[in-house]
């Protein structure tokens, strides 16, 4: 293999360069800036520090020994910015104990002075780079996964599952500090006609359609769900009847100015606020389901709003 062969294998990312013998240091810089790395050099462990500042690095190369302060104190100074930063160890003085000790504090890895090549500094170099962004990837992957284990593929909006989670937790909070909570149901009105009429693919229109117009009626704290089929929910924390029935005719109006082709759109809903005598949150959801039952059967009110402790008719 010859020293230039890794070039245009090699990742793109930002670098730190940090060594006192500005000759090997321009050595590395050009090197470093041939595999297309974005580079910046720092003449001194106390310039390397200022140098964390300010920029975000992906990799660091820094020499164990600098005036003002050690590579070691850079590497860590670096972690406690982003832990997740690598770096490579430069010492001319290689020893078991300086292996272990860079080990420990979380080096990549480490290269004696003077190299035995510059291609295994690239090798170095680019395996640690790579690690960052392999790093990086599993973390982006978590999150998404985390992100798909609570949120509706279709709406967007959080799913039952993520409701369980949070229901509880919230209506404890509430007994406890005797502060508002209130729920709002909605349920499509026509959602078979359209289904039957022009298939599931144009129900699924609607229902992005309704978790838009939930989405843009409601809080930062409020937090809305698609229980499932065409029904949905709103958990309003800090809200007391007054207010969700703000939101509930906000979003009834909302979605009763749209039509899919000639069938006019319209949910109904129930609201209720939770009352201490309610001996669960399940019961809670309940007495609200129950409230959008009962809207649903009316011909002349879609909303139903229950006074706190109030059970819906039978």
């Amino acid at each position: 293999m010859n020293e230039g062969s890794l070039t245009h294998a090699s990742p793109v990312g930002e670098v730190l360069i940090a060594d006192d013998d500005e000759d090997f240091r321009s050595l590395l810089v050009r090197r470093a800036r041939k595999m297309g790395l974005r580079v910046t050099e720092a003449s001194d462990g106390a310039q390397a520090l200022a140098r964390l500042q300010g920029e975000s690095f992906d990799v660091l190369i820094v020499d164990l020994y600098m005036p003002g302060c050690s590579g070691l104190d850079v590497v860590h100074a670096a972690h406690a910015i982003d832990e997740d930063t690598q770096a490579v160890i430069l010492t001319a003085s290689a020893s078991l104990d300086t292996a272990l000790e860079a080990l420990r504090a979380g080096v990549y890895d480490y290269l004696t002075k003077p190299l035995e090549s510059l291609t295994i500094f690239e090798l170095t170099v680019s395996r640690a780079l790579e690690r960052r962004f392999l790093i990086q990837e599993n973390e982006r992957l978590f999150e998404e996964v985390q992100r798909l284990a609570m949120t509706d593929p279709l709406t967007g909006l959080f799913n039952r599952h993520k409701l369980n989670e949070v229901l509880d937790h919230e209506t404890e909070r509430a007994r406890r500090y005797d502060r508002p909570l209130t729920v709002i149901m909605l349920d499509m009105d026509k959602m078979k006609t359209i289904n039957d009429s022009f298939g599931h693919a144009a129900g699924d229109q609607v229902l992005q359609m309704v978790a838009d117009a939930i989405r843009a009626s409601v809080r930062k704290l409020d937090f809305p769900v698609r229980v499932g089929g065409d029904e949905f929910l709103i958990l309003l924390p800090e809200a007391d009847l007054q207010v969700a029935g703000k939101v509930a005719r906000r979003i009834h109006e909302t979605i009763s100015q749209h039509s899919y082709r000639e069938i006019d759109l319209s949910v109904s809903i129930g609201v209720g606020q939770w009352h201490p005598n309610y001996r669960s949150s399940d019961e809670f959801l309940d007495i609200v389901d129950k409230a959008l039952y009962q809207a649903k059967q009316a011909s002349d009110k879609k909303i139903l709003l229950l006074e706190p402790g109030e059970a819906p008719l039978t």
